[in-house]
């Protein structure tokens, strides 16, 4: 089974992608819920892993960061959707009181940055990434996350937002890398 959303930021499991998602991959594919505290998502997300007996990874943007630490414990292998590689510096600018996209409101602070760096992979087992990246990605510079898996199966395609609104057209090469 493959577990998805590990998702973004302000996203949650009832995002767009997720339920495109669900939609393709079906009962292969389990859509996660998890708190926006970066050690209480990663607790939880362990627990999924482990009693779904999960075998391979998707995620997007801040839920890339989580999916990478999982894939290096796990040894899973793990597709990522503009995915956030330095959290920890970049979510800065979102202290404070934030929403998610179907409206929770959470406050985002110091103590959750720090968090985030307890988490860090110094270099990831490339062979098992697979990147979906959007040279118009207007939250994060999606170069830094290429030059970060140097070496793994990475797809740039110009143009569209952080969003990755036409990801669908993505589904089945993901699909087929996870399965390997």
């Amino acid at each position: 089974m493959i577990l998805y959303n590990i998702h973004g930021f302000r996203s949650t499991e009832n995002s767009a992608k997720a339920v495109q998602l669900k939609t393709y991959y079906g009962e292969k594919i389990h859509i996660a819920k998890f708190s926006y505290v970066p050690v209480q998502a990663i607790r939880t997300l362990e627990q999924i892993i482990e009693e779904y007996e999960i075998h391979a990874l998707m995620a997007s943007s801040l839920g890339g960061f989580y999916a990478t630490y999982l894939s290096e414990k796990y040894a899973l292998k793990c597709a990522l959707i503009n995915p956030s590689v330095r959290p920890y510096e970049t979510l800065g600018e979102y202290l404070g009181k934030n929403e998610t996209h179907d409206g929770e409101l959470f406050t985002w602070k110091e103590v959750y940055m720090e968090q985030l760096s307890q988490y860090i992979v110094p270099r990831p087992t490339v062979a098992n990434y697979q990147l979906f990246l959007k040279t118009g990605d207007e939250i994060l510079d999606y170069r830094v996350a290429a030059e970060y898996y140097r070496g793994a199966e990475i797809t740039v395609d110009e143009g569209g937002t952080h969003r990755f609104d036409d990801f669908e057209r993505h589904l089945a090469e993901a699909y087929s890398f996870l399965s390997v």
